[in-house]
C-alpha cells in the first residue's frame, strides 16, 4: 500500500474621460485592453426559468436528479504515464453514493480524449428539462492547465465547454457540478505544524437574465501546480472524503459546506506515506474549490 500522485510525471487620447465611448456617467466598463467581443451581444437567447429570479436555493424538485458522467482512466497509451492503481475503488465508491442521491450513473473507462468531448458533446444535445442538475467527474493523471485521456492530454475548459447556459439551454440556470481527480503540477505541500505555544416561452415581467458562466461548481483535488496523492489500495485522498461527506451529508447539507468538510477531512487526516522517499514523505494536500453558483445547492431526498 502506498501513496502515489496523480500527475504521471501611441501616444494618447486628447478626448476627457468622460467623453469617451461608453465611458463616465453610469455606464459600465470591462477591465481589458481594447473593445472586447461583442460576438452575442445581439443575439440573444432565452431559456425556461426554473426558479424565481431572487430564490435562494436551486430547484431540486425536478422529476429527475439527472445524469452523473464519471471518466476513470487507469492505463494510458502514453509510455511516461504509469496506470493509476486504485481509480477503480474510487470510481466504485463515487458510483455507489451518487447512486444513492438519485443520479443516473454512467463510467467510462480508458476513453480517448476525441471520445470525451464527442460524448460530452451528445450529453449538452440531451434533453434535461426534467432533470435537477448535471454532475461530471475525471479521475486521471494531469499538469497545471491539463488533464489526460487515453491518449493525450486536453484541456479542463473542454469539459465544460459545452455546458454554458447558452450552448445547453435545458441546463440553464440548473447546478453544473465537475469533481476533478489530478494532479495540477509537481509542487509538494509539506504542511506546518500549529501549537498553543507562542513561538423558451412568452417574455413576462419576472424575466431575468443570467450569465451564461453561471451555475458552475468546479472541485479540484488540490491547487493549482501541485500534486494530488492516491493510495494504491483505498483510492486518492480526494474522493475517499468525497464520498464519505456525500454518504452522509450529501442529501442535507449544501454543497459548499461539504465541500468544506470534504476540504478539512483532506487537509488534517492525510499525510504521504512514502519513507523509501523521504522527499515525498509526510505530504500534505488540499482541495481547490472554483464556485459560479449562485444559489444554494443541497440535493435533498430524491
Amino acid at each position: 500500500m502506498s501513496e502515489v500522485q496523480d500527475n504521471g510525471f501611441s501616444e494618447p487620447s486628447s478626448i476627457e474621460p468622460e467623453q469617451r465611448p461608453n465611458g463616465g456617467g453610469d455606464g459600465d466598463e470591462g477591465d481589458a485592453w481594447g473593445g472586447g467581443s461583442h460576438e452575442s451581444s445581439s443575439a440573444r437567447r432565452y431559456a425556461r426559468m426554473t426558479v424565481d429570479r431572487n430564490a435562494a436555493y436551486y430547484n431540486m424538485n425536478h422529476k429527475n436528479r439527472g445524469m452523473a458522467i464519471i471518466f476513470n482512466h487507469e492505463h494510458f497509451d502514453i509510455h511516461s504515464l504509469k496506470s493509476r492503481t486504485g481509480t477503480n475503488v474510487d470510481s466504485d465508491n463515487l458510483a455507489r453514493v451518487l447512486k444513492g442521491l438519485g443520479f443516473r450513473v454512467t463510467v467510462l473507462v480508458d476513453r480517448k480524449a476525441d471520445d470525451v468531448n464527442k460524448y460530452l458533446q451528445q450529453i449538452s444535445e440531451m434533453d434535461h428539462t426534467d432533470n435537477d442538475c448535471l454532475l461530471i467527474a475525471v479521475l486521471s493523471h494531469g499538469e497545471l492547465g491539463m488533464l489526460y485521456a487515453k491518449d493525450t492530454h486536453y484541456k479542463p475548459d473542454n469539459l465544460f465547454y459545452h455546458f454554458t447556459a447558452d450552448r445547453c439551454q435545458t441546463l440553464a440556470g440548473k447546478p453544473k457540478i465537475f469533481f476533478i481527480q489530478a494532479c495540477q503540477g509537481d509542487k509538494l505541500d509539506g504542511g506546518i505544524t500549529l501549537s498553543n505555544r507562542t513561538e423558451t416561452d412568452g417574455l413576462s415581467s419576472a424575466s431575468y437574465r443570467i450569465p451564461t458562466h453561471a451555475d458552475f461548481l468546479i472541485a479540484y483535488s488540490t491547487v493549482p501546480g501541485y500534486y494530488s496523492w492516491r493510495n494504491t489500495t483505498r483510492g486518492s485522498w480526494f474522493m475517499q472524503a468525497l464520498c464519505e461527506e456525500l454518504r452522509y451529508s450529501g442529501a442535507d447539507r449544501d454543497i459548499l459546506t461539504l465541500l468544506t468538510f470534504v476540504a478539512q477531512r483532506v487537509a488534517l487526516d492525510f499525510e504521504s506515506n512514502t519513507p523509501d522517499m523521504p522527499t515525498m514523505h509526510q505530504q500534505k494536500q488540499v482541495p481547490c474549490i472554483n464556485s459560479m453558483l449562485i444559489r444554494l445547492l443541497v440535493f435533498g431526498k430524491k
